[in-house]
């Protein structure tokens, strides 16, 4: 009897938890408390990617076969989500102490300089653009789900790989404002995935572009019901200049109101080509396009990536990094994803409230 009762809890516990499949897994490792919120594919096969170490920023570069082979932390607490690098040159943009910070270093990952600016407001998320003979666009803001109510501002910061700064400017318009991602295009535009929110009202998710004078071309909003607030987290352009993004927004349930991710198309002049709504209790992280010209959609909560069609947003398969998660009550959380030098899909986040990297096969269940 001991023993049927024995065998019968570790079969909840296996039912209850998250755990790893055994379809898709082609390598993960975890490198200690922590939470990957960057990574990138890097020219020699390898990979970088940053985030926080014990609440302290970091940055970690594996080879071709994803052994270590350096590896940077700062010595104040924050945090690094976004990186450029050109195999000589290393620069990481994030937070400390509410503060914006820029690291650089060299390819052995020895540092040759940082620097911090205040805002005046609280800066989360720094995401870092790289313009083109050697001068770099860093934009800094709280994140989208600030526990911070109240005014905001974004941040932007232009300098050259050495560190002198060209130019810097503060946007305020008296309400919170977040961009998550920034991106640029080969114009100089610049692109960011907004959240506003104006007192009294539910968060507004927006897509925003602008010169790189910083005059504003469009901003469109994505969900216009004033009851049902959301946010955008992630952008991306393809090859004709149209746009992708993704985040939450909530939807009626019989409880009262649920988030769920979304994924929405837009022309390079604003105009929204299709909407999506995907997983329950989860939100939009990352996107990147596959060489079929499919758009692949990280989800935050269980790591689960949608795949869409690219011209009117459909579903066309699911991978699931971890088997068996509940969005509602999990511990891994995914916060970008990137195709490694072989076609795999490599995944940035946390697992159990560790600094998590995996590897995916990109071969989706079918979607009924």
């Amino acid at each position: 009897m001991n023993r049927l009762l024995a065998f019968l809890t570790l079969i909840l516990i296996l039912l209850s938890g998250c755990r790893k499949s055994t379809n898709n897994s082609l390598w993960e490792s975890s490198y200690g408390s922590g939470t990957a919120m960057f990574l990138k594919a890097a020219a020699d096969s390898g990979l970088l990617s940053c985030g926080e170490l014990g609440r302290k920023p970091y940055i970690i570069k594996l080879d071709k076969n994803k052994k270590k082979t350096s590896d940077y932390k700062y010595n104040a607490n924050g945090l690094y989500s976004s990186a450029w690098s050109d195999g000589d040159l290393t620069i990481a943009a994030g937070n400390t102490n509410g503060r914006m910070l820029i690291t650089c270093l060299n390819n052995k990952d020895s540092l040759l300089w940082d620097t911090t600016f205040i805002s005046s407001y609280h800066i989360d998320y720094s995401s870092v653009c790289y313009l083109g003979s050697g001068e770099m666009l860093v934009v800094g803001s709280e994140k989208p789900d600030s526990i911070l109510p109240g005014p905001s501002s974004l941040l932007y910061v232009w300098l050259n790989t050495s560190g002198s700064i060209i130019k810097k400017q503060e946007i305020k318009d008296g309400a919170f404002i977040s961009a998550n991602r920034v991106i640029t295009d080969n114009s100089g535009n610049i692109y960011l995935a907004l959240t506003r929110q104006y007192t009294g009202s539910k968060s507004k998710a927006t897509v925003a572009k602008y010169d790189n004078q910083l005059h504003q071309i469009f901003e469109t909003e994505l969900y216009n019901n004033p009851i049902y607030g959301a946010t955008t987290t992630g952008i991306l352009l393809d090859n004709t200049g149209n746009i992708y993004v993704c985040g939450k927004t909530e939807l009626p349930v019989s409880t009262g109101t649920a988030n769920n991710s979304f994924a929405a198309s837009l022309t390079s002049v604003g105009t929204i080509i299709w909407k999506t709504y995907l997983e329950n209790s989860n939100t939009g992280a990352s996107l990147i396009i596959d060489k079929n010209g499919q758009v692949l959609m990280l989800n935050h909560n269980c790591f689960i990536i949608n795949i869409l069609n690219m011209v009117d947003g459909s579903e066309t398969g699911k991978i699931r990094t971890f088997s068996v998660c509940d969005s509602n009550k999990t511990d891994v959380f995914g916060q970008y994803l990137d195709f490694n030098y072989d076609g795999n899909i490599i995944v940035a986040g946390s697992n159990g409230g560790g600094f998590y990297l995996g590897l995916k096969s990109p071969v989706p269940e079918q979607v009924q």
